[in-house]
């Protein structure tokens, strides 16, 4: 009888610690990262009853089980790491479009169409003071427009140094609390439980992690718990191994390293989209980076003032009879007005044409009329014709050159980041219906567990009143 007893007793408690696991997971079906619980339910050891044979002797919890698949995570971390690193781009890509401003009132096409608006005006009377006044502001505002975007792709460039070390230092955090976490599920899982709440932790880091640098996770039979990216291990179990930024004196770039000054292989995630936009110039096949805007709009500005220059210094100054006096003067220069030293970020007009409207060099004759205009027309035609100019195209072919390069990567970035968000978002469906919680299915569970728990309590209280009907009332009869 007691036999009987400890048997239902077990079935008893059997479903109660089932019915303490449902409570946990509708407990948490809304905690991210937390995976569905089960508990592992078997039949204990027979008893060997002599004459019988073996009688069952009940069931037992043993232990409580995650569902989840490993598959299922490794697909995602990898995913994650493209989708990191395409998301990272399509927004940089997008700020650098609004850089440039094509098409809009304050694009370079515009700049420079008002600029040669003015040199068409002052053609038409060359010594008219009033018309040579618009000629160097519309210059000045060309200048200081190509001033102003390589300046904003310098502080975007920075930007973006700051986020490369904001991510290295964030894979350093993840790594050493992947590690700490490591010590704490291998010491809680030393009798063979499963430290289930502590390992989604964990999991929910290496997402986390995963959406920043490329990465492979590995677990041994003996529990060892390992990180590695590019094949060199970031988390040994316990030991962490940590990355740093540092930027290569030899062309500004920057690579991440690891503590023994090896450099790390980053193959994607938000760290290698930062990379490629802070280090990419596009040369031999590399990604059309922040670089390579700033080295084409350098390209642009200085190939254009170079052309520029070349026919201006060709034509002849205003002088005070209103003829040509002085031949030789650069329109635009560089920083200490050097016309050999332009980039982006310092063109401007030269101190020449600053000080004296009357330099702006028109006449193509030193001894010509006061309306002599055969070199403010060669200026003109030159946009056209693109001799002469550093970059061997018109103006508008190499702004459109660069328009078109821009928005080819913006295209891609958008469409690989749409493709990645599409495949994330089918795995993330997949993960969900494993290991998320579904409430009907607990509401099932609840029920099928609370039914097998009265069950266990009648058959109790039956053997109870068998075992009280054999002590108390058997033998009496007669009496």
């Amino acid at each position: 009888m007691d036999f009987g007893l400890y048997t239902a007793v077990k079935g008893l408690l059997a479903s109660q610690r089932s019915l303490y696991i449902t409570s946990h997971n509708i407990a948490n079906s809304n905690t991210k990262g937390y995976t569905r619980q089960e508990g592992a339910q078997r039949a204990t050891t027979p008893f060997n009853i002599p004459g019988m044979g073996f009688l069952g002797s009940g069931t037992e919890i043993y232990n409580v089980i995650r569902i989840r698949d490993a598959y299922v995570d490794i697909k995602y971390w990898n995913e994650s790491a493209s989708m990191g690193e395409w998301s990272v781009k399509m927004d940089i890509l997008t700020e650098i479009e609004k850089l440039f401003g094509e098409p809009s009132d304050s694009s370079f096409r515009q700049y420079l169409d008002d600029f040669y608006k003015s040199l068409e005006d002052m053609s038409k009377n060359p010594a008219n003071m009033s018309y040579r006044e618009p000629v160097r502001e519309n210059a000045l505002a060309f200048t200081k427009h190509i001033n102003g975007v390589a300046q904003r792709l310098i502080e975007l460039r920075r930007e973006v140094g700051f986020a490369i070390d904001a991510r290295v230092e964030s894979v350093n955090s993840l790594a050493s609390q992947i590690a700490i976490l490591n010590r704490q599920i291998y010491a809680n899982e030393l009798e063979g439980r499963h430290a289930n709440d502590l390992r989604d932790k964990r999991d929910l880091l290496i997402d986390e992690l995963s959406k920043i640098v490329n990465i492979r996770v590995h677990e041994s039979d003996d529990g060892k718990y390992r990180v590695s990216i590019g094949g060199v291990t970031l988390v040994d179990h316990l030991d962490v191994s940590l990355l740093k930024a540092e930027e290569d004196p030899s062309n500004g770039n920057i690579v991440i390293k690891w503590g023994n000054g090896s450099e790390a292989e980053v193959h994607g995630g938000e760290l290698k989209g930062f990379l490629d936009l802070y280090n990419g110039d596009g040369n031999s096949n590399s990604y059309r980076g922040i670089k390579y805007y700033q080295n084409r709009l350098d390209e642009f500005a200085a190939g254009f003032a170079k052309g520029f220059n070349e026919i201006h210094r060709l034509g002849y100054t205003l002088g005070d009879n209103g003829y040509g006096v002085t031949s030789g003067i650069n329109f635009f220069a560089g920083s200490g007005n050097d016309p050999d030293n332009i980039r982006a970020i310092n063109i401007t007009i030269s101190d020449e044409i600053m000080d004296d409207l009357r330099n702006i060099a028109a006449a193509s004759n030193p001894e010509g009329s006061p309306e002599d205009n055969g070199n403010l027309l060669n200026l003109i035609s030159q946009r056209n014709t693109g001799v002469g100019f550093g970059f061997n195209s018109t103006p508008d072919d190499f702004i459109k050159s660069i328009m078109s390069n821009y928005a080819v990567d913006s295209i891609q970035s958008k469409r690989m980041h749409e493709t990645q968000n599409l495949i994330l978002k089918n795995i993330e469906s997949k993960r969900s219906s494993i290991s998320g919680v579904s409430y009907d299915e607990e509401m099932a569970n609840m029920v099928k567990y609370q039914q097998a728990y009265i069950a266990s309590a009648r058959m109790i209280n039956t053997l109870d009143e068998i075992m009280d009907l054999v002590v108390n009332n058997l033998g009496l009869f007669g009496r």
